[in-house]
């Protein structure tokens, strides 16, 4: 019981005198399930904005909830899981200082704020040409910049890899499950081939 009792509190505690640091830096444990807690409720708002979505008079299989549905199961569930593993973690240790996790980077290859950032401006890239250029051509050219910022120099492996990709995801979402994506200047071509009623 009074184990229970300290775990039940460990999270409002003071934090104890700092700890020397022999080369092994330490954290808070409290931080991170504070974030995942941040990231559940997130993702519970998610799924709460989400159904309140109106599907409209034209159905698909999937519809305009499911992704919402789906983005918001992944933050709360695993928000959840790793609340709890830090708490079943937790109830074994003294106090919430623990040695952080990870490594240093490998040499010749550390971590990089620039790769980070051009990432992020692909993403907003990929967002930018989605209507302009459609999927097929959008997705292609964000797959194919991504693979080069995270050091992909195989010219041919990077465009193979960027058109296959492409062209499954459009057959599985667009022909099987009829997910309206748009095609950008296929869209006359595609309409006279039946493929799409845009």
């Amino acid at each position: 019981m009074i184990g229970g009792l300290r775990l039940a509190v460990a999270p409002f505690l003071p934090l104890p005198p700092a700890k020397p640091n022999f080369g092994m830096p330490y954290m808070d444990r409290r931080i991170d399930v504070a974030v995942a807690a941040c990231f559940s409720l997130l993702g519970v708002l998610m799924i709460l904005a989400a159904s309140g979505i109106k599907t409209g008079m034209m159905r698909d299989p999937i519809g305009p909830r499911a992704a919402f549905y789906v983005c918001g199961g992944i933050l709360a569930l695993g928000g959840l899981s790793v609340i709890i593993g830090h708490l079943r973690r937790w109830s074994g240790k003294k106090d919430h200082i623990v040695p952080s996790q990870g490594g240093d980077d490998e040499a010749g290859f550390p971590a990089s704020a620039l790769r980070a950032w051009a990432l992020i401006v692909a993403v907003f890239g990929l967002a930018a040409l989605w209507n302009p250029l459609g999927f097929l051509i959008a997705m292609p050219l964000f797959l194919v910049a991504a693979l080069w910022i995270m050091g992909g120099r195989n010219v041919w492996s990077t465009i193979t890899i960027a058109l296959l990709f492409t062209g499954i995801v459009y057959l599985i979402f667009a022909q099987v499950l009829g997910v309206r994506i748009p095609v950008g200047p296929f869209t006359p071509l595609f309409r006279s081939l039946g493929w799409i009623n845009l």
